[in-house]
């Protein structure tokens, strides 16, 4: 699929991180500052919500899914196409049936809540089938059990389904040599195998050359699409910072991004911070991005979104705080030994200060860690000053 406007089919968010899901008021408020950005698709994907994955094929408890119907709703009122992720892949049997009746039960309660779009994810399982019998049924091959499971389950919707859209992230979404490391070495033409199964308009995720990429371009992404002959939506694990990034703080602009890529790209969703009101400041730009790519500015759109969160007399504060993190990223989590000049110290004073001032509000309580970690850089500064 080729946008004609040059600005992506599918912006937004998929929440897709490891730790503390994000509170349903917290989602609300994204739904908002999004929709007024252009963003317009948000993905439920959080991997510690356990009737995501570990619980996926059982219902939510009456209590959790009143406000799964509640945040449904203020989805639909942003106009935000609400799409919601399972995750069966640890421990399915791919060769089973059961299963696929139970995710059409469960997809039908959001069906009817007025929910048009599923995505069924694979990522961050073992690189190959772990049961002998679904080895036989599948050649041994877990690119052909994923698509064909997949294909199945779209065959055992109902006939009036014909305006649901259906998503994949398949198990290998990535080239990074850390996919292999971590579970294991997968098979050769991975991404080929999946697609002679795949329903021909099931849309396939990819984060890029690296599951956390520092840029991602227009050749790389032609050289996946001629792959997977499939629309493309690119999980953009920026502004992310779960579990060996849980030190970290991305709070700077999206960059990176070739502004080409909607000629090529389906939808493009990002992968926001652990930290709830921090993820406003990098999501700003990511949605500005999204929205108009070949118009991106990153520094301009930073810019604009701290004046307009936080006024633009804070400008000076955010910059050094934003030079901190970006500059103890490197030292994985020893940020305490950074060499500063006096220009520096003299503005991470000052940030410091501002942090202090506005302590009870929830973005500062969340710079806890690095408001610590300056303050040890600046042994000097007592608490309050």
């Amino acid at each position: 699929m080729i946008s004609e406007n040059r600005a992506f089919q599918r912006r937004g968010i998929v929440e897709g991180f490891f730790g503390p899901p994000w509170s349903m008021a917290q989602r609300a408020r994204l739904f908002a500052f999004g929709a007024a950005r252009g963003m317009n698709t948000y993905l439920y994907a959080p991997k510690n919500d356990p009737y995501h994955r570990q619980r996926w094929r059982q219902p939510y408890p009456r209590v959790l899914w009143k406000k799964l119907l509640s945040l449904i709703g203020q989805a639909q009122k942003h106009r935000i196409d609400f799409v919601y992720g399972f995750h069966p892949g640890e421990g399915l049997c791919f060769s089973d049936d059961q299963p696929i009746v139970d995710l059409m039960k469960k997809a039908r309660r959001f069906y009817d809540a007025g929910v048009r779009s599923f995505a069924v994810l694979f990522d961050d399982i073992p690189s190959r089938l772990s049961q002998a019998r679904d080895r036989r049924s599948f050649a041994d091959s877990l690119a052909r059990a994923e698509g064909t499971w997949l294909a199945k389950s779209i065959a055992a919707q109902p006939t009036g389904w014909s305006d649901v859209e259906w998503w994949i992230c398949p198990s290998y979404y990535s080239e990074d040599n850390l996919l292999e490391r971590v579970f294991g070495k997968f098979e050769p033409d991975f991404l080929e195998i999946l697609a002679e199964y795949l329903p021909a308009r099931v849309a396939c995720f990819w984060t890029g050359a690296r599951v956390v990429p520092k840029e991602i371009t227009v050749t790389h992404l032609r050289r996946i699409a001629k792959r997977v002959k499939h629309p493309l939506i690119l999980w953009d694990n920026y502004p992310v910072n779960d579990l060996s990034m849980a030190h970290e703080l991305h709070i700077g602009p999206l960059q990176g991004r070739d502004p080409r890529l909607p000629e090529i790209v389906y939808g493009y969703l990002n992968n926001p911070l652990l930290q709830e009101e921090l993820s406003f400041l990098p999501l700003a730009t990511c949605f500005d991005y999204a929205a108009a790519p070949q118009a991106y500015a990153s520094e301009r759109s930073w810019t604009r979104a701290v004046r307009q969160r936080f006024g633009a007399n804070a400008l000076p504060y955010w910059r050094a705080i934003r030079r901190f993190a970006e500059a103890s990223r490197p030292a994985k989590g020893s940020i305490r030994g950074l060499q500063l000049n006096r220009r520096e110290s003299r503005g991470l004073a000052a940030a410091l200060g501002y942090i202090d001032t506005h302590r009870r509000e929830k973005w500062a309580k969340e710079l806890t860690p690095w408001s610590t970690a300056i303050r040890g850089t600046l042994p000097h500064v007592a608490c309050g000053d």
